[in-house]
């Protein structure tokens, strides 16, 4: 099973409509097309934490942002059964994929 760092939480919220959102951002992923990005995250990633905790949880939703300097801020949507408080901020998101995706 491939598993490849995304990128560190640097920021985790919670909406109304969408639940829980992390988002954080990988420049060795700034070259890589949307789809691309897309596809390495799939419907599951693990998100391990400071203490080293590891969870696997379901992808809802992804948002790919390009900021005027070029870089890539990725969100992804954990929906409402996560808590915000699940997930602080500093965790690592690995993609949870059995294929081996070439970059």
């Amino acid at each position: 099973m491939e598993t490849r760092m995304l990128f560190g939480v640097g920021l985790v919220f919670d909406t109304p409509e969408f639940g829980t959102i992390v988002m954080g951002a990988n420049e060795e992923l700034d070259e890589q097309l949307p789809s691309t990005i897309k596809e390495m995250i799939g419907d599951q990633i693990i998100i391990k934490k400071m203490d080293g905790e590891e969870q696997v949880y379901g992808v809802v939703s992804i948002q790919i942002n390009h900021s005027i300097a070029g870089k890539k801020n990725i969100g992804i949507c954990l929906g409402k059964e996560t808590s915000p408080d699940e997930v602080p901020a500093g965790s690592i998101v690995y993609c949870y994929s059995s294929e081996q995706i070439d970059l």
